[in-house]
């Protein structure tokens, strides 16, 4: 299937996460020219590497998501190097888990400034370049947790919450505008994080998994990019579930 794709310029930022590495593979393999950002230079450098080296076009685009100035500043620069930016990845993870009464104020702050307003910084970079050019599709990854409470992640999910709220008024604002604005929540996804949680005793998510095992990061990004590609021209302001059932 021809997702339209070839010559899009996607923008993944969190790209070096688990989530957002396959998210800008899979954009690369559709023909998309993809721009990675991430706050470890190395990091970024080394993906937009492999993905030239397999022969896709790449941008690395270091950045630090919390600081407002600095993403406006790295969607021009991406903008200026590759033209256009035709579609916004957000992938951020929150590391946050633990019982409520044993996490302090720091930790939901944290989440709350790296994730939520790391998302809203990057939306409030790109809208305007989607705007001038009526044209646009935003996919953000939130988070199961958003909908149906997890107790041990409570920081994290209520940001989810959140975002979920704020995608589906930003899809509301600007659909007549062209721009289409979706978010993905993953449920339990196999990770090195998942393993070190299920190795501690904190959790092991597979047993409530109609399913029977957590997906893979590649199913996510799979998703992602079929929703911001023009197969899904008619779909905007969902907020899609992949979690096995869960």
């Amino acid at each position: 299937m021809d997702l339209g794709l070839n010559g899009k310029v996607a923008w993944v930022t969190g790209a070096t996460g688990a989530i957002g590495r396959e998210i800008a593979l899979g954009f690369a393999r559709e023909g998309a020219r993809v721009a990675v950002s991430a706050r470890t230079a190395d990091a970024v450098t080394a993906l937009a590497d492999e993905i030239r080296a397999a022969g896709g076009d790449a941008m690395a685009a270091p950045v630090d998501v919390t600081d407002a100035a600095a993403i406006k500043a790295c969607a021009a620069e991406i903008v200026g190097a590759m033209g256009q930016i035709d579609i916004l990845a957000t992938t951020v993870a929150v590391p946050a888990f633990g019982p409520f009464l044993e996490i302090d104020s720091d930790v939901f702050r944290a989440a709350i400034e790296v994730k939520y307003l790391g998302y809203i910084n990057c939306f409030q970079a790109v809208l305007p370049h989607m705007i001038a050019r009526e044209s646009g599709a935003i996919v953000a990854i939130t988070g199961t947790g958003g909908k149906q409470p997890i107790s041990i992640h409570l920081p994290g999910g209520s940001v989810n919450a959140a975002l979920n709220l704020v995608l589906k008024g930003l899809a509301n604002e600007y659909g007549a505008t062209g721009i289409r604005v979706n978010a993905v929540s993953p449920g339990p996804i196999m990770s090195e994080r998942q393993e070190q949680m299920i190795a501690s005793g904190m959790a092991n998510p597979a047993k409530r998994i109609p399913l029977g095992r957590m997906g893979e990061a590649t199913e996510i990004a799979d998703s992602v990019v079929f929703i911001a590609s023009a197969r899904s021209a008619y779909t905007t302001g969902q907020v899609l579930s992949l979690d096995g059932g869960g």
